[in-house]
């Protein structure tokens, strides 16, 4: 088995944008090229800021073009458990926040001519066990309780495939299947387009200063900015140390497959959400998870996947899915867990102007853009209410602590 090689939605041509090659000063200076920081510094031009974006790699090289491709809605808490930890309005409240980001990402995507990237096909969460079914029926429950898409879809109704391991599914029919690299560098030019700068291949240097501290220093140059705005998930505890108790570096693996004939219609979420795979139009299946066989090894900030959880993966497809195809991709990608399965987003107390977006738990497409935005709304002065503020204090499970 290999060591991995590109993620299939990187698997193409791409010229990076050159380097900062001299020091700035700027209005706003935002960092990281991914879904957050390319919504921010988008809607910061589009304000009227003054903002360049600083990538140390490629635009959409990290988490953004390495995960599932799941554009969904909601946050990584399933809504039944939101409902019953955060209380039924707060819950509701989140739920629609993300539902409306989802449509303006679809709405968006087809006036910048990525329509094809985002496929509304809807997601199942499929139940493997009793007690799972029990869950997954109540979380259909508290959807359509609040308002919201949720079908209850019993074993019968599942496509073949899913029938082999599933008892029973929760269909949410809005939900997107998404080319991530694709949409994210379109998302980029848009940003350009309205003025931002954007540069590739410049690392910053952790920690994070905030304005008053001093300038933002990368491997090229430095950058004096008036709000800087640290949108990097994965590496959010390296770079604002104040996370790094409440934010865990966790790598996730994901294999893609040669075409197959067709198996399922909509995107999977099954075990829990640590299974999760979708078929593409071509007929390739792509398909991650297992990190809970991982344990504490998926907590790391390297993005070398482990031959272990990829030959899973793959016995996963052949053994409980009924599919023996040809594995033409493996990949991981390094996202940023929070200790309450919520972003922290917005201003780091005691620390004027500087942000951060980040901790999306695994479902940042959705979130990550909403939240980019608001905080350049924020910072533009013309903000709407953010949902997961940076200044909350740390969760603590109360299970836990009795």
């Amino acid at each position: 088995m290999t060591a991995g090689t590109t993620p299939f939605w990187l698997d193409a041509p791409y010229e990076p944008r050159p380097a900062l090659d001299r020091d700035l000063e700027v209005e706003a200076c935002v960092i990281g090229g991914g879904v957050g920081g390319l919504s921010c510094a988008r809607r910061l031009a589009e304000n009227g800021v003054e903002t360049v974006l600083l990538e140390a790699g490629t635009v959409a090289g990290g988490a953004s073009g390495r995960n599932g491709g799941f554009l969904i809605t909601g946050v990584a808490l399933f809504h039944n458990d939101a409902r019953e930890r955060l209380g039924a309005e707060r819950a509701s409240a989140m739920y629609a926040a993300t539902l409306e980001a989802q449509r303006e990402v679809i709405a968006l995507a087809q006036e910048l001519g990525a329509g094809d990237a985002v496929r509304q096909i809807g997601l199942i969460r499929l139940a493997v066990s009793e007690e799972e079914a029990e869950h997954v029926r109540d979380h259909a429950a508290a959807l359509r309780e609040d308002g919201f898409p949720g079908e209850t879809i019993e074993r019968a109704d599942l496509p073949p495939a899913l029938q082999r391991i599933g008892l029973v599914g929760c269909l949410t029919p809005h939900d997107c299947a998404l080319h991530p690299a694709r949409w994210y560098r379109l998302l980029a030019a848009a940003a350009e387009r309205a003025g931002a700068r954007i540069y590739e291949g410049t690392r910053v240097s952790g920690p994070v200063a905030a304005p008053g501290e001093g300038p933002v220093i990368t491997s090229k140059g430095l950058v004096k900015a008036a709000s800087v705005v640290v949108a990097a998930d994965g590496a959010l505890p390296v770079l604002v140390p104040e996370y790094a108790g409440r934010v865990r570096s966790r790598r996730l693996h994901m294999v893609a497959t040669a075409p197959v004939p067709p198996a399922m219609e909509t995107m999977v979420y099954a075990r829990w959400g640590f299974e999760y795979l979708q078929q593409r139009l071509d007929g390739r299946i792509l398909v991650g998870g297992f990190s809970d066989v991982d344990a504490d090894d998926s907590y790391t900030d390297s993005d070398a996947g482990s031959p272990l959880i990829w030959e899973r993966v793959e016995r996963y497809l052949r053994e409980d899915l009924g599919v023996q195809p040809e594995i033409t991709h493996r990949w991981a990608g390094v996202v940023g867990y929070s200790d309450d399965s919520l972003p922290y987003v917005g201003e780091v107390p005691g620390r004027d102007g500087l942000y951060v977006s980040g901790g999306y738990s695994g479902v940042g497409n959705v979130p990550g853009f909403m939240c980019g935005r608001d905080i350049a709304d924020a910072i533009a002065g013309s903000g709407r209410e953010i949902l997961f503020p940076a200044d909350r204090e740390p969760w603590t499970d109360p299970a836990a602590a009795a």
